[in-house]
């Protein structure tokens, strides 16, 4: 049996997501406390009816911004984890508003990665979109957001984020103050987060991708469509921005797209690459396929899925 951990910062001052979808989740299950504490508050317990099990962990500080603090905690604790989902907001300049996200860790200046399983990634996104249709949230969005780690804005060395042994996804809704506080969306992550591991266990087709914007359709939109094959699944996704300002590019980074592809459970089955990137960094995206013995391809061979030879 599977087991994810989520974490909430039950300060409104601090996230103003999680403490609205914590209070949905006390509504849709059943949260029995635990002996052990974590910042003075217990870790609960509730079960799924396939004996999965989930654990909520309540913090006082947005996780993610102080890994020094929790990360020790959560490798104590839960070193059995399956996933670690931070629950939390997104916000950013020219962000899309009324989305839920989902997006891996890492941090693409150090060449340092979360351990991520792509079928879990896959498996949350559909439970999130199935409870969002089920609602009739029209207005909101599911996407995948690009791979990156927000503790480096606060003062922390993107190494830290192999501290966790567990994978780590953060699980957002945004990107504005109304999105935030809009109950129906925080139920609908709450009513999604039981079914993490609904659909784990399909077989699919794993794929790392390269380039693209912040939320890259071409990569997002494969993972929710029909094939006559094995669904898509993502991984890590290095966009665009940061293959070009972190030097992705130069011979010398192979080993940080090593070190990336290593953290995927399961493997890669495909390099991604945007068609619209840079000839310098597709031939970076090849030059790993190859290493791989896996096949690299473009978004736009996505579309038609019968035409892949993986």
């Amino acid at each position: 049996m599977k087991h994810a951990v989520f974490v909430f910062c039950t300060d409104l001052n601090k996230d103003p997501v999680a403490s609205h979808v914590l209070s949905a989740l006390a509504n849709e299950v059943q949260l029995i406390d635990t002996e052990l504490e974590i910042d003075g508050c217990a870790v609960q317990k509730t079960s799924t009816p396939e004996g999965n099990r989930l654990s909520v962990v309540r913090t006082h500080e947005v996780a993610s911004h102080d890994y020094a603090r929790y990360a020790p905690l959560l490798n104590a604790h839960f070193s059995d984890a399956d996933l670690i989902g931070l629950v939390n907001w997104h916000q950013g300049a020219k962000a899309p508003e009324k989305i839920f996200t989902v997006q891996t860790t890492g941090d693409m200046g150090s060449g340092s990665f979360s351990p991520v399983d792509p079928a879990l990634v896959r498996s949350l996104l559909l439970a999130i979109e199935d409870k969002r249709q089920s609602v009739g949230l029209g207005d909101f969005h599911t996407l995948i957001e690009a791979t990156h780690w927000s503790g480096v804005q606060y003062g922390s060395s993107g190494k830290e984020v192999l501290d966790i042994a567990a994978s780590v996804v953060d699980i957002e809704i945004g990107s504005y103050p109304d999105d935030w506080a809009n109950p129906i969306a925080a139920k609908v992550l709450a009513r999604a987060l039981p079914h993490v591991f609904d659909r784990a266990n399909q077989p699919l087709r794993s794929l790392l991708c390269f380039g693209g914007v912040h939320f890259e359709p071409g990569f997002c939109q494969p993972v929710f469509a029909e094939t006559d094959g094995a669904p898509f699944a993502t991984s890590h996704i290095l966009p665009n921005q940061w293959l070009v300002s972190e030097g992705y590019d130069q011979p010398d980074r192979i080993k940080a797209l090593h070190a990336c592809a290593a953290s995927v459970t399961g493997g890669v089955d495909a390099i991604v690459f945007h068609d619209k990137l840079k000839a310098s960094y597709k031939a970076m995206a090849r030059q790993l396929a190859e290493d791989l013995g896996v096949p690299a391809v473009s978004h736009k061979k996505l579309r038609n899925p019968t035409t892949l030879t993986f």
